[in-house]
């Protein structure tokens, strides 16, 4: 199933404009040969549901793996309430729609500056981390071994940060993008009594993360810490080291597959059964909400926040969570969000 492959491409959440919650994501490939690729069927999947605003949503559809031959990527809107699509004939190549600049970018959101003035990507051929400025496209270089990461995670209002993909992602590392000064966390290792193979997950802004860890108490570990996933949660202040668990479930792997606009982290929880994996929202250390159960939680990818709730892609089509309407899909068309719904 894919909660047990997932480790290697961690999933990922955004907000809109100016927002700070950020999930890493590597979504499932949409084939896009044709205008308007059919959905593809999911057990359990729910039946569209229509929207009560209106609003515009770009989202994108992805060939390929980055890096693979046949990756690329197109920019589309679909309208709501009535779920209409179109295609954007200035979107190809787009994985993120910058509002400010009414233009798409060649990356996602997580590589996309709060101010949309500028973009981050890493190339590993060269071994290069580049910053681009939206606006004349003038370009900033930093070699990725005097960083010591090769994968930007997040790129925040007070600087790139990055972790290192191998197995997994592990580690942060911030990256000044004037100068390419860096700073690792003081939290790049674990201490010898605290769980062992921390994952970065999710930045919520300011400098706090989601991470996950495999706890070496756990008597029944449902994965390995190297090639498996973890079985707690923990919120990690990047500066100080600081860390609260803030989620754990013996011998059940869990996943932050989101951020709600109050940074509340959405996480998926798998005991290896796909009807019986479940989406939480932890509202505090101490408690969590269930909001749905059920194989379609394998599907849910490149979430992105903003006043309507979160929106999710997937290969079958676009979900909209919030308190009010709980999980709901908004539309058959493939893809996943490039920016909130405006």
């Amino acid at each position: 199933m894919k909660w047990a492959s997932v480790v290697l491409v961690l999933l990922s959440v955004s907000c809109t404009t100016g927002g700070q919650a950020v999930v890493k994501s590597s979504p499932t490939p949409i084939a896009t040969t044709a205008n308007s690729p059919l959905p593809t069927p999911v057990k359990g999947d729910l039946q569209v549901s229509q929207v009560s605003f209106v609003c515009r949503l770009p989202i994108y559809l992805q060939t390929g793996y980055e890096g693979s031959p046949d990756f690329s990527r197109r920019g589309e809107f679909i309208t709501f309430p009535a779920a209409t699509m179109a295609i954007d004939p200035n979107g190809k190549g787009g994985g993120y729609f910058d509002r400010r600049f009414n233009h798409w970018l060649p990356v996602t959101r997580e590589a996309v500056s709060p101010d949309e003035s500028h973009y981050a990507y890493v190339d590993t051929n060269q071994g290069l981390l580049h910053v681009v400025e939206v606006v004349g496209g003038k370009e900033r270089t930093f070699s990725l071994s005097a960083i010591g990461a090769n994968d930007v995670f997040d790129y925040a209002a007070d600087g790139v940060y990055m972790a290192l993909g191998f197995e997994g992602l592990h580690g942060l590392w911030l990256v000044d993008p004037a100068t390419g000064s860096v700073r690792q966390s003081a939290y790049a290792t674990p201490p010898p009594a605290a769980a062992t193979g921390i994952n970065p997950q999710a930045s919520a802004g300011g400098g706090i993360f989601w991470v996950g860890e495999v706890n070496p108490a756990d008597p029944n570990p449902q994965r390995s810490p190297v090639s498996l996933g973890p079985d707690q949660i923990v919120r990690l202040d990047f500066a100080s080291g600081h860390r609260i668990i803030w989620l754990y479930r013996e011998g059940i792997s869990l996943f932050v597959i989101g951020l709600d606009a109050g940074g509340r982290p959405l996480i998926v929880s798998s005991d290896g059964t796909e009807a019986q994996n479940e989406l939480l929202i932890a509202l505090d250390q101490g408690s969590q909400r269930s909001i749905y159960k059920g194989a379609l939680l394998d599907t849910l990818n490149g979430a992105i926040a903003d006043s309507h709730g979160i929106w999710f892609g997937s290969p079958q089509g676009i979900y909209l969570y919030s308190d009010a309407g709980g999980l709901q899909k908004v539309s058959d068309q493939p893809g996943y969000p490039a920016n909130g719904c405006f």
